[in-house]
């Protein structure tokens, strides 16, 4: 089991760098407005999904996993809340050109091909939309062994530099802005923390593979964690 079917099966929530709390930062800055269309990429066990839903925005929540949008659906029948979910890749979003005023994703273009994803979430966008991503930042010289076990722990395919990422978003049709970036620890001081087991079922972690999941995470972050960084980045398609 790897680290994203870890937090699919144990029902984490705000699995990203500052977690909900960061969400709800993030939330402030950017003008979504009541009857927006957001896509929301990767959408996970549905947090952001719903909060946007509940400031009434048409939200549709896009995830790989079927277990990740069946909790999506649960969630928002308990709170009675209207929101399409869809089961499918962010390298092939199934919709068509300029379909969506705003696309947002948390902690998710690092575990895909980004120059494919970009491209397509250019393609799905309106001229006049905007994109939010949430992501890890690597640090300009890395440890001995960082990239290699943050692809082993967490699956991730590529975690760019802060000015890599500005290059990836200006490669695939973007004006890129750094809302807010810095180191994971100095996060955990200006935001109130959620960990990797916010929300969770508490059953589930008690899971043998979960737990061994979890415990690679804890293991990496005590080794790596203060080289770790984060970026929320605003894209504005260029026209």
């Amino acid at each position: 089991m790897d680290y994203l079917d870890a937090l699919s099966r144990a029902d984490v929530v705000g699995a990203h760098p500052g977690g909900l709390a960061l969400t709800e930062w993030w939330l402030e800055q950017v003008p979504l407005w009541a009857g927006a269309a957001v896509l929301d990429v990767g959408c996970g066990t549905g947090a952001t999904a719903l909060s946007l839903a509940e400031r009434g925005m048409r939200v549709t929540a896009l995830d790989v996993r079927q277990e990740m949008i069946d909790r999506v659906r649960d969630r928002a029948r308990q709170a009675h809340l209207a929101l399409d979910t869809v089961v499918g890749s962010a390298e092939a979003l199934p919709w068509p050109p300029a379909s969506f005023d705003a696309v947002i994703g948390e902690s998710v273009l690092v575990f895909t091909d980004i120059p494919v994803v970009l491209r397509e979430v250019r393609r799905v966008l309106k001229t006049s939309g905007f994109a939010v991503f949430v992501e890890m930042v690597a640090p300009t010289h890395p440890p001995s062994g960082w990239h290699q076990e943050a692809a082993r722990v967490y699956g991730a395919r590529e975690v760019p530099t802060l000015s890599s990422w500005r290059d990836r978003f200006l490669a695939a049709g973007f004006q890129p802005a750094v809302l807010r970036a810095g180191s994971i620890w100095s996060l955990a001081r200006e935001v109130p923390p959620s960990g990797p087991v916010h929300g969770a079922d508490v059953a589930m972690l008690g899971d043998r593979e979960v737990g061994r999941a979890l415990a690679e995470h804890f293991a990496w972050m005590e080794r790596f964690g203060q080289t770790l960084g984060y970026g929320v980045f605003m894209l504005v398609p260029k026209v």
